[in-house]
């Protein structure tokens, strides 16, 4: 949900003529100014809302064209800045969006959503950085979250940002587990399946024992994605392939009772496929998955990738023809080097 700053027409000392003629003609100006900052504030917001269904629509090339003619250098509306800033990042063009970002923090410093999206494109760029730049993208990141969290104590988006980044973080950069733990505990009392879900992110476990135990107490998770999803992917990267597929198709049976379990089973899908190219297990298994992952339209790079993956496990399944199918047109099409790498090794 966005958060719309208004644009309010301040007036200073006003002096009103005693006269009948003075007093209409200040009384017009003052309904006309105040008409104008009306239809100005309905034509962000119908612009915001044009903008936030393009999100939605993962069309972030359209919202960029639509807000960039509006936004220039001397821009101080904060609204349109923030919206462009959040749209760049939706392009992955982070530097550009975090500048725009601060402007908007800059000129509307009490709006919650501008400072989640500056915090969110600062711990972007904080992770591709080099050290000394890190540590300042990572500060300000901090510092935006909790200044979200003071101006929206009751959004959960909030506590789960700042208990993310300090549980991730390491101490130098303002990182700190315990006060991440408190934050979850503050929020279950909010939100008790978003703060059991902020624990689960925070929580590593050693072994299944620790899992189960894990899930015993969180009754909330025992009929949701999220658990069973991040203990597969710990035991993927164990290389513990078939324990990740069984708990990968847990996941996937759970219900999708909202965004956040959309999508972990979405992942789900795509992570039981490549499990199983890794594995050379599960074969069928993983091609009904990733057939049923591409039916949700993901993102242009991700979507090469599911290809990819999708034509490995026809190959696995002597399908020769549908996997060659998938990957010629790709190697023509891709710009991703990587993927192209790895599609020459299978052509």
């Amino acid at each position: 949900m966005l958060i719309y700053s208004l644009n309010i027409v301040n007036f200073g000392s006003a002096i009103w003529s005693s006269t009948m003629r003075g007093d209409t003609l200040c009384r017009s100006l003052f309904s006309g100014l105040l008409l104008l900052s009306c239809a100005v504030q309905a034509n962000n917001m119908e612009l915001a809302s044009q903008v936030q269904a393009l999100w939605q629509a993962n069309d972030y090339a359209a919202a960029k064209a639509l807000l960039t003619p509006l936004v220039t250098k001397q821009s101080k509306d904060a609204q349109l800045l923030a919206l462009l800033g959040r749209t760049e990042a939706g392009l992955q063009q982070m530097e550009r969006a975090e500048a725009l970002l601060e402007k908007a923090v800059k000129y509307d410093a009490n709006n919650a959503d501008y400072q989640h999206w500056y915090a969110t494109t600062s711990c972007n760029l904080a992770s591709s950085a080099s050290m000394f730049s890190a540590l300042g993208y990572a500060k300000r990141c901090k510092k935006a979250y909790e200044t979200a969290l003071k101006l929206a104590p009751e959004n959960p988006r909030s506590y789960i940002a700042l208990g993310s980044f300090l549980a991730q973080a390491p101490g130098i950069a303002g990182g700190d587990k315990d006060k991440a733990q408190a934050l979850a505990q503050q929020l279950k009392q909010l939100d008790e399946v978003q703060g059991w879900l902020l624990q689960l992110r925070l929580t590593e476990f050693s072994d299944d024992e620790a899992f189960t135990q894990f899930l015993a107490e969180a009754k909330p998770l025992q009929q949701r994605p999220e658990a069973y999803f991040q203990r597969a992917m710990q035991l993927t990267a164990q290389e513990s392939y078939p324990a990740a597929i069984t708990l990968l198709q847990q996941a996937i049976q759970q219900p999708a009772v909202d965004d956040d379990a959309k999508a972990s089973i979405a992942e789900s899908h795509y992570q039981l496929a490549r499990c199983a190219v890794l594995s050379k297990t599960a074969i069928s298994e993983g091609i009904a998955a990733m057939q049923h992952y591409l039916q949700l339209a993901p993102n242009a790079d991700r979507l090469d990738w599911a290809k990819f993956r999708l034509a490995q496990l026809y190959l696995l399944s002597d399908q020769t023809d549908k996997a060659k199918a998938l990957t010629q047109p790709l190697l023509a099409s891709t710009n991703d080097d990587k993927l192209k790498a790895e599609l020459k090794k299978i052509l």
